[in-house]
């Protein structure tokens, strides 16, 4: 995916030295300490993926900043995605000395996690191109009779986390994004992604490397868990069986908060998370069919 180039106005952080109390008599030598302060205009993606992300206490209050940034930044068209943690690009001697930035790669691409949960230091390509081989395998024998383009097999697999893919979920609900962020935690980050403006239910956009789908355009009727999540699906586009940095969705950050709901006051009695029995519905009936077709078909394949 080609990263968003030039400037945006949306909330980021810059650094600014601010002097000490002194006297200029005393013969001392002035002291200064590091502040961070938001700005809104004319920042980059590189900057908005430095920042901590906007502490924001309410849905409301989210609602309003996501509001400003969709009307100054309109050349974009804007997707959420939630998450209980962040992943940076700081770790290992290449990031030595650089301020560390939000990534967001697909599943196919994310290292796994080491004994204690955190996420180990990079993915071995061998693994990339075994999970690609598995993902090969299940399109093969899913699309075959079906006249089905790969990428709807694809992005059923990805949206029921059947198989590690080349896509991330995304959504245009920002109530289910909110969910996401603060379903296992008190904390959670919320961003927001620039995106071009979709022309069809799969629209490639070659010159930027980008390929976004609507799941509801696409999915079998009976496929619940799409549909009430508002669920899109984006990826680079051709893809292919490497891990590179237009693998990385944060390319396209426009935004990110840190969503706060410790003191409990983030969603209100009008304003609710949404239930987990309305984002993973329980009968839906196309989990379990793809679920046991990909366990025999990579069985099968020894894979």
């Amino acid at each position: 995916m080609k990263a968003i180039e030039g400037k945006l106005r949306s909330r980021y952080q810059t650094e600014h030295k601010v002097m000490r109390e002194w006297n200029p008599l005393d013969g001392t030598v002035p002291e200064y300490d590091t502040v961070k302060r938001w700005n809104r205009f004319d920042g980059s993606v590189s900057q908005i993926r430095k920042t901590e992300g906007y502490a924001v206490r309410s849905f409301r209050e989210l609602i309003d900043e996501v509001a400003a940034v969709t009307v100054n930044n309109r050349q974009y068209e804007m997707f959420y995605r939630g998450q209980a943690r962040e992943y940076m690009d700081s770790r290992g001697t290449y990031y030595a000395g650089r301020s560390p930035k939000t990534t967001v790669y697909p599943s196919i691409c994310r290292p796994g996690l080491k004994a204690d949960g955190t996420p180990q230091y990079r993915v071995r390509r061998q693994e990339v191109e075994a999970r690609y081989a598995r993902l090969h395998r299940l399109v093969k024998a899913f699309c075959r009779g079906r006249s089905l383009p790969a990428e709807v097999c694809i992005a059923l697999f990805q949206h029921y986390g059947i198989v590690a893919t080349p896509f991330i979920d995304i959504t245009q609900s920002l109530r289910v994004a909110a969910t996401f962020a603060l379903r296992s935690s008190q904390k959670g980050y919320l961003y927001v992604f620039g995106l071009p403006f979709p022309n069809q239910s799969i629209s490639y956009f070659y010159d930027l490397g980008i390929v976004l789908l609507k799941l509801q355009n696409i999915c079998p009727v009976e496929a619940k868990r799409p549909r009430y999540q508002e669920g899109y699906l984006v990826g680079k586009f051709p893809y292919n069986m490497r891990k590179e940095g237009e693998d990385n969705l944060a390319r396209r950050l426009v935004a990110k908060f840190c969503l706060d709901n410790t003191d409990g006051t983030f969603w209100d009695e009008h304003f609710s998370p949404m239930p987990d029995e309305v984002l993973f519905p329980a009968d839906d009936p196309i989990e379990q069919r793809l679920r046991d077709g990909a366990e025999q078909i990579l069985s099968e394949a020894g894979l």
